[in-house]
């Protein structure tokens, strides 16, 4: 599959989009072959047509964000690993590359050379302000876009060791209602909690799973309040989040996410009422019971992508890859 080629197009506008499936990650107990096969599907307790499924040995599309600022060596481990497994991945497995520093970046396009994305990870400098939470939203609506396109399996890693304290924007100043003792205003926290929270349900609308790799769990109550808020976001999604709390966890963890993420299948269902607003989707299989996200907002993919384009609007010549902007 031309998978530039597929990218590139989607930068451009779509007229007018009506969703007609739905593309459903899962995972099989202890990796249990699926088929459509003895798989029932409904949507809000409507039986719905399985329109095919795809296996761990299918195309995948992996979007691998990095978020790197602060111990360098704690960077090392992560990047030994996950050059590591990457290298191990089949052909048909394309790996992206991107830096969350001052808003999503190229550092390697969608690639089967995996020698290429090994580089693009190496030379990825450590510094800067945490960008999750300013691009995490943008990564999954480009990642859902290429599976709604495309067909193929598609999930966005981020692999960051973010502390909440380092953003662009405040997050230790609650406003506090001295008045009323039960304000839950009055909790140091609260700033970091209502913005997991937004972007929780911004990421819901999305079909691609988006996965986490923190390298280092912090104990201040705003980042408790935010490495929490990681899990849930990521659960919104479909996919999961998992912090390190010792140096010797990160390359097990980051290891672990990959395999998870190469082995899931994705199922797709037919959508036959595109004007929901929440899909509630329930799979069952004599494979057993099966991981997946039931519940999942909707969202018309043209408004997704009128809101791209406000924000990355044509350039003159060919359009950047991913519809954002290569690394300069």
């Amino acid at each position: 599959m031309q998978y530039r080629k597929l990218l590139v197009s989607l930068f451009f506008p779509l007229a007018s989009f009506a969703a007609e499936a739905i593309q459903v990650p899962v995972w099989t107990p202890e990796g249990t072959p699926l088929s459509t096969e003895g798989l029932v599907a409904t949507i809000g307790g409507e039986p719905t047509d399985v329109l095919g499924v795809q296996a761990p040995a299918d195309d995948l599309m992996l979007l691998v964000v990095l978020d790197l600022t602060d111990d360098l060596a704690l960077v090392e481990q992560a990047r030994t690993a996950l050059i590591a497994r990457i290298e191990n991945m089949p052909a048909n497995h394309l790996i992206g590359v991107l830096s969350a520093q001052n808003g999503l970046r190229v550092l390697a396009e969608p690639t089967s050379d995996h020698a290429k994305v090994a580089e693009a990870i190496r030379s990825q400098k450590v510094g800067g302000r945490a960008g999750l939470l300013e691009t995490v939203e943008e990564a999954s609506r480009i990642a859902t876009s290429v599976m709604t396109k495309s067909g193929v399996r598609v999930a966005v890693l981020y692999v960051t060791d973010s502390d909440i304290n380092n953003y662009r924007e405040a997050f230790d100043n609650p406003t506090v209602n001295r008045s009323d003792n039960g304000d839950v205003s009055r909790r140091m926290d609260s700033l970091v909690r209502e913005r997991m929270s937004r972007v929780s349900a911004n990421l819901s609308k999305g079909q691609a799973p988006v996965f986490i790799a923190h390298l280092s769990y912090r104990t201040d109550q705003l980042n408790v309040a935010y490495q929490t808020g990681m899990i849930g976001l990521t659960a919104a999604t479909g996919g999961n989040a998992m912090i390190a709390r010792s140096n010797a966890e990160i390359p097990q963890y980051v290891t672990s996410i990959v395999d998870h993420i190469a082995g899931h299948y994705s199922v797709k269902v037919a959508l036959k009422n595109a004007q929901l607003k929440k899909a509630d989707v329930t799979l069952e299989s004599n494979a057993g019971e099966l991981e997946y996200r039931s519940l999942r907002r909707m969202e018309h993919e043209a408004a997704q992508w009128r809101e791209i384009l406000t924000r990355f609007p044509e350039q003159a010549g060919e359009p950047p890859i991913l519809g954002i902007r290569p690394l300069e």
